[in-house]
């Protein structure tokens, strides 16, 4: 039976007894859906895409644990994906060094300190969830502003780096950002709200 038509068992069988090629093989048959439970998960396609080759190789070590009786090889390599591309967010937000984040709780914070009626309702961003209100929020900005948002809060860059990025001045990354967090931090402030009034309605 030729390598390419063998089963996903087959496939780890070969593996597992010293065929080099199978893995290739059972890699690309897995690349995307790899991909894409990372990348649900991370929402950067950048670190999406280390996670996935990160995950390859955790797969390639750990193989002979999964158990056909158990579970679908691709359930169990899902598991495994989520697993990791979970780990690999909670470490992206903790190493942020970033004026919107908190650098001992790794939390995104959404205070302006010059400004304590900025500070409320919300001074913190705590879950995966909020964070995702976050980058829901910057679907409103102007592309630039988007950008830029996400450079500086999302990926930790210097604001020198993301004018080169982004080839333009470094003034008007300054005012840009300066937009777009007054816009995302409004935003963020009536979705808080929204649910309190509707509440207090009833």
């Amino acid at each position: 039976m030729q390598t390419q038509a063998l089963t996903d068992e087959g496939l780890v069988q070969s593996i597992l007894g010293g065929d080099g090629n199978a893995f290739s093989l059972l890699y690309e048959r897995y690349r995307r859906p790899i991909y894409s439970a990372a990348y649900r998960i991370i929402r950067n396609s950048e670190d999406a895409q280390d996670a996935t080759q990160e995950i390859a190789f955790k797969l390639y070590k750990s193989l002979h644990l999964w158990d056909v009786q158990k579970s679908k090889l691709s359930t169990w390599i899902y598991r495994i994906a989520a697993n990791h591309s979970i780990d690999c967010y909670r470490a992206r937000y903790r190493r942020m060094e970033s004026p919107l984040f908190d650098g001992d709780s790794g939390r995104l914070l959404l205070s302006d300190t010059t400004d304590c009626s900025a500070r409320s309702p919300f001074n913190a961003v705590k879950t995966r969830e909020d964070v995702e209100a976050v980058l829901r929020c910057t679907g409103a900005l102007p592309d630039l502003q988007r950008k830029i948002f996400i450079h500086r809060y999302f990926r930790g860059r210097k604001l020198e780096e993301i004018a080169r990025i982004e080839r333009c001045r470094l003034g008007t990354v300054k005012s840009a950002l300066h937009r777009a967090t007054d816009t995302v931090r409004r935003l963020m402030q009536k979705s808080v709200l929204r649910p309190q009034l509707s509440a207090s309605r009833q």
